[in-house]
């Protein structure tokens, strides 16, 4: 089984190192299956945020060794790096990355920018010929709806669309099941609105298990301040595998 939606680095005043957490997701492969991840640099939010820096932590996270678990890196592309000329198909050329990350929530993306534009077309058009994915963070706002970028999935169909968390569940079942190149994960979904997924999405091979781990950490030591060890929470986080 894999964990399509993993997290390392920087997360507002918490690092969280690649190494560990893998060797805890390894630890705990026994009693949760998943034996491969798909991790993204959460340091890709900072403000100043440098393709650089992040291109280091995915290099020691590389370091990684293991015979029952592995991991494969995606590539966090933000607005800054376009606007500094950076070009998303080179950038996406300095790993054997799953595919691309975007957070329309987390970091502006606007299409009247030529810069932005070009970056985008550049995202899909890498996924669309090396048949890589593209992670976009989906929720209820207008800049993340998971339709957001729907001219693109439809332009690019060989890029495999996965829209990350399933938020809205209407909206996500819609254009799975309207598009055969677009998917949907289950990170930090809540019960009720899997079991409504589960419901709507007619081919269930699409819906993919995705944790949220270790943001769901974060969220729950310093919002809900459960004393949770990174093993507890990833156990906890697993708890949607009985849909699959």
């Amino acid at each position: 089984m894999t964990d399509h939606h993993l997290h390392i680095g920087q997360f507002n005043e918490v690092y969280y190192d690649a190494l560990e957490l893998f060797q805890v997701i390894e630890s705990l492969s026994p009693r949760t299956g998943i034996t491969e991840v798909h991790y993204s640099s959460t340091s890709s939010c900072r403000d100043d945020a440098e393709l650089s820096g992040v291109e280091e932590e995915i290099s020691y996270a590389q370091k990684f060794e293991s015979k029952i678990l592995t991991a494969r890196p995606y590539l966090w592309f933000i607005p800054r790096y376009a606007e500094q000329g950076i070009s998303a198909e080179s950038a996406a050329g300095a790993f054997d990355y799953c595919g691309v990350k975007l957070h329309p929530a987390g970091q502006v993306w606007d299409e009247e920018k030529p810069a932005h534009k070009k970056a985008l077309h550049q995202i899909f058009r890498w996924a669309d010929d090396n048949k890589k994915s593209v992670l976009i963070h989906c929720g209820p706002q207008k800049c993340d709806l998971p339709s957001r970028f729907e001219p693109f999935f439809r332009e690019y169909p060989g890029a495999r669309i996965i829209l990350a968390h399933s938020n809205p569940v209407a909206e996500t079942a819609r254009l799975v099941n309207e598009l055969p190149n677009v998917f949907c994960d289950t990170a930090c979904i809540e019960e009720k609105n899997l079991s409504l997924l589960m419901e709507k999405v007619r081919d269930k091979s699409k819906i993919l298990f995705g944790s949220d781990f270790p943001v769901s950490h974060y969220w729950n030591t310093h919002l809900f301040e459960k004393a949770w060890s990174l093993e507890e929470e990833y156990l906890h986080d697993c708890g949607n595998l009985k849909f699959f």
